[in-house]
């Protein structure tokens, strides 16, 4: 069973179409990197499936569900996350009261994430729950914005260019901790970044597109092989 599924989403804004017959799947696991130029179409695709962004045909899928009906919040109540560009945190709150302010729109009793489980696998956070969250490093925001992406039970998780601003060992750091939640949890992951080397380092699958279609699905090896460097 596909976490994630389009089929064929077309999407724009206005009479603008941005993304055309767009399919594509994301498996419990699983790590998909999309890739391309900016105005490539990847935001945009993010923004669909989210539920933010209505799509003009095609369909969007969900733990097999079709919910291209469906609001936003129906969305987050079956487990899709999105970890936008710029972070998404409260920049005058404590890291603690980030935490407590999402946990308790998102979490219930028996979820696979709540603040004790965020804080055990990001430490960092642990040892700076009263630090305002707008004086901390880039990293550490970065790692609170994805705590607050997990709380609760996400199946399927996407992050909008989450490497900007960071410093090349913590972008290693914070993919090598994606890497391990997606095995370890059976966290579907869908990764939009233009930082192209960590991106194949981390993914188990790599799409790249290009003018708002996509123009090659495969591993990282065959990305490389298909010479599609041309494309970022």
């Amino acid at each position: 069973m596909s976490l994630l599924e389009l089929r064929d989403v077309t999407a724009g804004y206005g009479a603008k179409l941005v993304i055309s017959d767009v399919s594509l799947t994301l498996a419990a696991g699983e790590i998909v990197a999309l890739l391309g130029h900016n105005g490539a179409g990847k935001t945009t695709t993010l923004k669909t499936i989210m539920g933010l962004l209505p799509a003009r045909s095609g369909a969007v899928s969900l733990m097999d569900q079709d919910v291209s009906s469906l609001a936003t919040p129906g969305r987050i109540k079956l487990g899709l996350r999105l970890l936008p560009e710029g972070r998404g945190i409260f920049p005058d709150l404590s890291v603690a009261d980030n935490i407590e302010a999402v946990a308790a729109q998102n979490c219930k009793g028996g979820d696979l994430f709540g603040p004790a489980e965020v804080y055990q696998l990001l430490p960092v956070l642990d040892e700076r729950r009263t630090t305002i969250a707008g004086t901390m490093s880039g990293g550490q925001q970065q790692m609170l914005a994805l705590s607050l992406a997990l709380l609760g039970r996400p199946h399927c998780l996407m992050l909008d260019e989450p490497s900007i601003g960071l410093a090349p060992n913590l972008v290693e750091r914070m993919f090598d901790q994606l890497r391990s939640l997606s095995r370890s949890h059976g966290l579907g992951t869908l990764l939009v970044e233009q930082n192209v080397a960590a991106a194949m380092r981390v993914a188990d699958r790599v799409i790249i597109m290009n003018s708002g279609k996509i123009v090659f699905s495969g591993t990282p090896d065959g990305a490389r092989a298909a010479g599609v460097w041309h494309y970022f």
